[in-house]
């Protein structure tokens, strides 16, 4: 256990995607018998591939009753649609699965604060009932970085900095590499937005994770200088691989 959040260690990367799948599926499906419509949150970048790509292949989900929305994506009216959040989900797994409804961040919107309301509006209709999330190299949830994060945030999606160190993960991240840069800005769901899910999914695979869950392992509590230590006070589930698992969690 990390704090409240289990924790499970799998053998590399692709097990790490069909374990998560596995998991993730089986509460789609069963909320899918308790209610008409289930809202489900995504993320993006290397370490969701073998997740998404795992979840579009689970047999008997209901995607014609899920309505899907994305974590964050960047903000940049420059940037070509190949290289954003919403278009490697949409890639790995929506394109796949036909969801009721897919729901993205307008990457290249003419005002990125109308468009942070204009998601939270969205977003905030109704419950969100499954949120799937990675943490950055930096400590961050989404787009919440080290610092900037507030724990009690008013509001549930806001305009952020991307901060340098998550900048230079995603400058080798295969998804958006051929870019050349990354975006200043995004659009990320906030720390309240995040865990008003209620059933929350964290999965963190690969050796250049190894660092920052190094330094979540040794959190005591949850501090806004690292994002991610805040699922150590909520429940949910942890996926790491053994490149990525803190020594400290081995035992």
């Amino acid at each position: 256990m990390y704090g409240q959040t289990r924790v499970t260690i799998c053998k590399d990367n692709f097990a790490l995607g069909q374990c998560a799948a596995s998991a993730v599926s089986r509460r789609l499906r069963e909320l899918a018998e308790q209610q008409e419509v289930v809202r489900a949150v995504f993320a993006a970048g290397e370490s969701h591939s073998s997740f998404l790509i795992a979840l579009s292949n689970e047999p008997g989900i209901p995607w014609e009753r899920i309505d899907c929305f994305n974590i964050d994506d960047f903000w940049d009216p420059r940037i070509p649609r190949k290289y954003t959040c919403g278009y490697q989900t949409s890639l790995q797994l929506y394109d796949c699965v036909n969801p009721r409804s897919v729901n993205l961040v307008n990457y290249n919107a003419d005002d990125p604060d109308a468009e942070a309301r204009r998601f939270s509006e969205l977003l905030r209709e109704q419950p969100i009932d499954i949120l799937c999330q990675g943490i950055g190299t930096s400590g961050h949830l989404g787009l919440n970085e080290p610092d900037t994060t507030d724990f009690g945030d008013h509001l549930w999606v806001r305009v952020v900095d991307v901060a340098e160190q998550s900048k230079r993960q995603l400058r080798d991240d295969p998804n958006f590499k051929a870019l050349g840069y990354i975006p200043d800005k995004g659009i990320t769901l906030t720390i309240p937005a995040i865990l008003s899910a209620r059933y929350c999914f964290t999965m963190v695979p690969l050796g250049l994770k190894k660092p920052i869950l190094t330094r979540l392992a040794a959190a005591k509590e949850p501090t806004q200088a690292l994002p991610a230590s805040v699922l150590l006070a909520n429940e949910g589930e942890l996926f790491v691989d053994e490149d990525s698992c803190p020594d400290a969690w081995r035992a």
